[in-house]
């Protein structure tokens, strides 16, 4: 939430003219426009607003299509609000827009593909007052990226992007009347700079400069300059300047250079801040769900106090695109997932370890697990918009807060069947069947859990299994693939030849070898049962 000085309110026709773009656009306007904006707040639609005048709420998962839409929006102006900041995910706003033409309110549409997390920093920074008379770079609070863009932007005219190394947008600037070209357009939608040959090459040559860096547009009445954040010898990113051709400002490098300097230590206190606050939530979440001893001490801090828990596992798809992300984008993923959480589920608690994002759900009645799966099943979907890649969500089974590492391990249990069966092909990645537990994912779990028993008691792959393999090895057969296809069609020989593509009868001639071959009898419903757990065990 933001907050300025009484005297420096920026108006809706102000916030209006900030944010007419296609990640934020206007649709409707109160016939008293001169509405001073306070700050952006986020709402929750399942619950009363907080009184706040002068607000924008930011109404993350609000049904166009509810029944007391019209009275939740009266709520929003009766508490304060002067405008609404909404999605509409594809669906008719018909309903929104007379709601809030009957209330005086101000409507902002914001497009489906831009993360929740990034709506609230523009909303915040439409509302700072960036253009009083007097702002210096000396003005912008710690962090703050997008106040300053906004900041030199007004120094300089033009419009304004900050970038980290890997040409990922950190900020960027919300001033009316900005030039705009087609790469300024889809980095901001994207929050990613296009990748091409080209603008590697203007990026090495920037990051590689020690001065302001010329850099070619390709529209000839735009100039773009850029030049390189650093500390030290290290490149923390850089800081782009589009501008009018016809109308440069002859201090632009002086100002880019300045604002470099400035960006480094906000880029720094950015992350340092970031980190801390990150570190210190996960090392109070860490204990409650990974060592038990410390469990209860740990939902005392955290404040949990509800004698039913549930541990959620959420993690990007595919697997081996997971193994290999960058640190940065495991913590957008947990950021996404936690922003949604604060409005969806605001009792739960979000922590992090490796590539899964864990959410800790306090219940109090079987309705609050059937709103809770509901809820993850929203948080997959933003997330999945968000981060251009399937999510995937298990939910682990209900527990009390000493023994919450066991509803964990079940989450795991299932995050990881779940993943396979994605690989599979038994379940679209895109669909909301990636939200899943015990009872969804059926009897393949449960016997995953009988085998991984009894493997762990060495009891499986087995002796048939294994002397099958062997087999199939040393004299370069396929009795196992016959085998496992013959007993998985239900001993069905025609069916066995179709699965493997070969004649039926070469598996008749490989099935009646296998009792001299191994001395398996297949007549056998019992024999057949362990030697089809045996090969189960092993290729699962």
């Amino acid at each position: 939430m933001t907050a300025v000085e009484p005297l420096s309110l920026p108006t809706l026709s102000d916030v209006a003219r900030s944010t007419d773009s296609e990640i934020v656009r206007l649709v409707e306007m109160p016939d008293h426009d001169q509405q001073a904006v306070a700050g952006s707040v986020l709402y929750d639609s399942m619950a009363p607003p907080a009184k706040y005048p002068g607000a924008l709420a930011l109404a993350i998962g609000l049904s166009l299509s509810g029944k007391r839409l019209r009275a939740k929006v009266q709520d929003l102006a009766d508490a304060g609000y002067v405008g609404i900041v909404y999605k509409t995910n594809g669906k008719p706003d018909i309903v929104l827009r007379a709601a809030a033409r009957e209330t005086g309110m101000a409507l902002f549409r914001a497009s489906d593909s831009v993360p929740w997390n990034q709506l609230a920093e523009i909303m915040d920074a439409a509302v700072i007052p960036h253009r009083q008379s007097g702002r210096t770079l000396v003005d912008i609070r710690p962090g703050d990226l997008f106040d300053l863009a906004n900041t030199v932007a007004a120094q300089a005219g033009g419009a304004v992007a900050i970038v980290d190394p890997d040409q990922t947008i950190l900020a960027y600037s919300t001033l009316p009347d900005q030039p705009i070209d087609e790469t300024r357009r889809s980095s901001i939608l994207r929050l990613q700079v296009p990748r091409s040959a080209e603008t590697d090459r203007d990026y090495r040559r920037v990051h590689a400069a020690s001065d302001v860096v010329d850099v070619k547009t390709e529209d000839p009445e735009l100039r773009r300059t850029a030049i390189s954040i650093r500390a030290g010898a290290g490149v923390l990113g850089s800081l782009w300047l589009l501008e009018r051709a016809g109308h440069q400002n002859k201090d632009a490098a002086r100002i880019l250079r300045e604002a470099a300097n400035v960006a480094a230590l906000h880029i720094l206190h950015k992350r340092t801040t970031y980190v801390s606050n990150l570190t210190r939530q996960l090392d109070m979440v860490q204990p409650l769900l990974f060592e038990p001893k410390r469990a209860e001490l740990a939902a005392i801090r955290l404040g949990i106090s509800a004698d039913s828990i549930r541990v959620a596992a959420l993690t990007a798809w595919p697997a081996d695109a997971v193994a290999a992300q960058t640190l940065q984008s495991r913590l957008r993923l947990f950021d996404t997932i936690r922003t949604a959480c604060a409005i969806r589920l605001p009792s739960a608690v979000c922590g992090l370890s490796d590539n899964i994002v864990y959410v800790v759900l306090p219940q109090g009645t079987d309705s609050d697990w059937h709103f809770q799966r509901g809820a993850i099943l929203a948080i997959v979907r933003n997330a999945r918009r968000a981060l251009g890649r399937p999510v995937l969500a298990a939910l682990g089974s209900a527990a009390t807060v000493n023994r919450l590492a066991e509803s964990r391990i079940n989450a795991e249990t299932v995050l990881s069947e779940l993943v396979r069966t994605v690989a599979e092909g038994q379940i679209d990645p895109d669909s909301d069947q990636v939200v899943a537990d015990d009872e969804s994912l059926g009897s393949r779990l449960q016997l995953r859990r009988i085998v991984s028993s009894l493997t762990a008691a060495g009891q499986l792959p087995g002796v048939h299994a294994m002397r099958i393999a062997e087999y199939d090895e040393q004299h370069r057969k396929s009795f196992e693939e016959t085998i496992r296809a013959y007993l998985s069609c239900g001993g069905n020989a025609m069916d066995t030849a179709n699965a493997l593509k070969v004649h039926v009868n070469t598996v008749r001639y490989r099935l009646s070898r296998v009792k001299t071959l191994f001395g398996i009898e297949l007549d056998d419903p019992e024999t057949r049962l362990l030697v089809w757990l045996q090969l189960w065990a092993r290729h699962n």
